[in-house]
């Protein structure tokens, strides 16, 4: 525990909430974000909190949510999978899916946060010129211009400021124009569909005359989702023919 301490006493000053203190814990070990060992990095957590005590600093009541979120997702970690009736493991939601969503956000800013601070180190080596007042100039003669050298002149400076213009409207087009497809939404629509109890022809749920390329795509992943969780049959008689989706029935 000694050395855990000396860790606290050096390091506890640059975490700014639980979070980061967390993502030091995964960033030290290596930890692959998306697949967190959450009992050895919950250990390690309660470690850091122990030793703060013992050096009798206040632990801010962040640091302990944190702790019991850990604790929390650790005893759903060890509950036994459920399984069907056929004794097949049921697949559940990950109870780490939440904390890895947030710990990716925390990555995101904390990275953008670095670079923040680079670029202010960097500007502030830049030393800036106060505007001083020009002083006015008498001109001792008129000039003579005719309207026609000023149309001219203002053509000419059109020219040279639409040359310089980085146009970028046509790519907002083409970004704003993205279309967006929810699989989510695609997988209600179809069990709303086949809660009817009617048999379904996929070329005509989802037909390409009348949907997108990206919108029947995600069609089919829904079928395919909707099979997995054992609410719909598929048939297909032939190779390459008409997909049937059949609902399924209840004790099937």
């Amino acid at each position: 525990m000694s050395s855990l301490s000396n860790a606290c006493t050096l390091k506890l000053n640059n975490f700014e909430g639980p979070f980061d203190l967390l993502f030091y814990l995964i960033e030290k070990n290596k930890i692959d974000i998306y697949d967190i060992p959450i009992a050895e990095i919950t250990e390690q957590y309660m470690d850091y909190l122990s030793a703060m005590q013992q050096l009798d600093l206040e632990i801010a009541s962040e640091f302990l949510v944190m702790a019991a979120t850990l604790l929390h997702i650790k005893s759903k970690m060890l509950l036994p999978s459920v399984r069907t009736s056929e004794g097949d493991e049921e697949e559940g939601i990950d109870p780490r899916e939440e904390l890895i969503i947030k710990l990716i956000e925390y990555k995101k800013y904390k990275e953008f946060s670095e670079y923040l601070k680079e670029r202010e180190e960097k500007w502030q080596l830049v030393h800036y010129k106060l505007p001083e007042a020009i002083p006015d100039i008498v001109l001792e003669e008129e000039l003579d211009v005719s309207s026609e050298a000023l149309r001219n002149c203002f053509i000419n400076v059109m020219v040279r400021y639409k040359s310089r213009m980085n146009d970028v409207s046509n790519k907002m087009k083409r970004i704003l124009g993205q279309e967006k497809v929810s699989l989510r939404a695609k997988i209600k629509e179809l069990l709303g569909i086949i809660s009817k109890g009617i048999k379904v022809c996929f070329s005509q749920l989802y037909n390409t005359a009348v949907r997108s390329r990206l919108e029947v795509a995600t069609g089919f992943l829904a079928v395919l989702e909707v099979v997995k969780i054992g609410r719909a049959n598929v048939e297909q008689e032939t190779d390459f023919g008409e997909i049937y989706v059949t609902p399924k029935q209840t004790g099937e």
